[in-house]
């Protein structure tokens, strides 16, 4: 993802996201039966748990960075302790919106909805971002986003079902009082809701 930094208003400015579009795309094959228990777990992929203290191991991934601890715009050092918020709101989001359609979110149930964040991009950098990169501030902006996979477990553990979804914001527009991952936040309830509207169809 790509940030271009304005001087005065330390602005920065992303590309869309280099991985292919069918990826963004609601796509799940989960059934469950109506008012089913349903376990949430929300995990983070290796790549995540990797750019919690370093840049991603893809080059590809890194933007357009001008140095080896340029985080913001290369999509790393986001801190473990942002990492583990994210993934609160994740189980957070997935949990309310099973309840609301029927389900019995409980860590016991018959189902394991298993969620990995693959991907995240914050709106502003994260404090471990500017620890590292002093000119950074908060008033720093960028295009943000995220990107799940999930499986569907039996109580056997056999995966009976998956999904994928992705959303990323690509304007600029309305940046005023959006926090530090108000997109991926946008993104995943967004997933939540799909999903709870579709598995036990």
């Amino acid at each position: 993802m790509r940030h271009l930094f304005i001087a005065t208003a330390a602005i920065a400015l992303t590309s869309a996201p280099a991985f292919a579009v069918s990826k963004n795309k609601f796509i799940e094959d989960m059934a469950v039966p109506a008012g089913a228990s349903i376990n949430v777990e929300v995990t983070l992929s290796k790549d995540m748990m990797h750019r919690a203290d370093n840049l991603p191991e893809k080059l590809s991934d890194r933007g357009r960075t001008r140095g080896l601890r340029d985080g913001f715009a290369g999509n790393g050092y986001y801190g473990m302790k942002d990492l583990d918020m994210l993934r609160r709101d994740m189980t957070d989001e997935m949990g309310a919106d099973l309840s609301k359609a029927g389900y019995s979110v409980t860590e016991n149930g018959a189902y394991t909805l298993r969620v990995t964040i693959d991907d995240a991009r914050p709106n502003r950098p994260t404090f471990k971002q500017m620890s590292v990169q002093p000119n950074l501030s908060f008033n720093s902006v960028g295009r943000g986003g995220a990107r799940m996979t999930a499986q569907l477990l039996d109580a056997s553990g056999n995966v009976v079902g998956t999904s994928q979804y992705g959303w990323y914001e690509h304007s600029l527009d309305e940046f005023s009082g959006i926090s530090t991952w108000g997109d991926a936040k946008r993104s995943f309830s967004r997933f939540a809701r799909k999903t709870a509207k579709t598995i036990g169809n």
